[in-house]
């Protein structure tokens, strides 16, 4: 397995999201956000990859991508965080995956694309959880969106 290939997905993967938010602030799980200034933002968590060589040098990859949506409460708009997450929701779409970074392997071609898994009858599902207010003094809503995806990739 290619040892690049965990971080050029995860780079893609966090890009791909970043490109489609449409307005709302964009974190990935790990860095700095600073919640004083910005209330209303997604988070882009990924677990994975995991991989299985389904013949020799040909491998399956398998992540799961999780979006966390914060949205303030409003008196006067209650679909504020409908909204929001249906902008979450629209940017789950497939990913092409590229070799982004600066080392000697980095250079920014297409590795291969993340597909939607689909069900049995071809659908390609995306949850979606409300989790309501967290904290009955913060006026702050929660929500989740998640969608599973798959690529083969050959080693070269």
């Amino acid at each position: 397995m290619n040892k690049n290939w965990a971080r050029w997905i995860f780079a893609s993967v966090t890009k791909h999201f970043d490109d489609n938010k449409q307005g709302l602030a964009t974190y990935v799980e790990g860095t700095y956000r600073d919640t004083r200034t910005e209330v209303d933002f997604f988070e882009v968590r990924q677990d994975g990859p995991y991989s299985t060589e389904v013949s020799k040098d040909y491998w399956h990859i398998f992540i799961e991508v999780n979006i966390l949506i914060q949205s303030t409460m409003s008196a006067t708009d209650f679909h504020k965080i409908y909204r929001d997450v249906g902008i979450v929701m629209a940017a789950f779409t497939d990913i092409p995956v590229y070799r982004y970074g600066t080392g000697d392997d980095d250079d920014d071609t297409l590795l291969g694309c993340l597909q939607l898994v689909s069900d049995a009858q071809g659908k390609k599902p995306v949850k979606v959880s409300h989790f309501g207010q967290i904290e009955p003094r913060t006026d702050l809503l929660q929500a989740t969106v998640e969608g599973h995806y798959f690529m083969f990739l050959k080693e070269a």
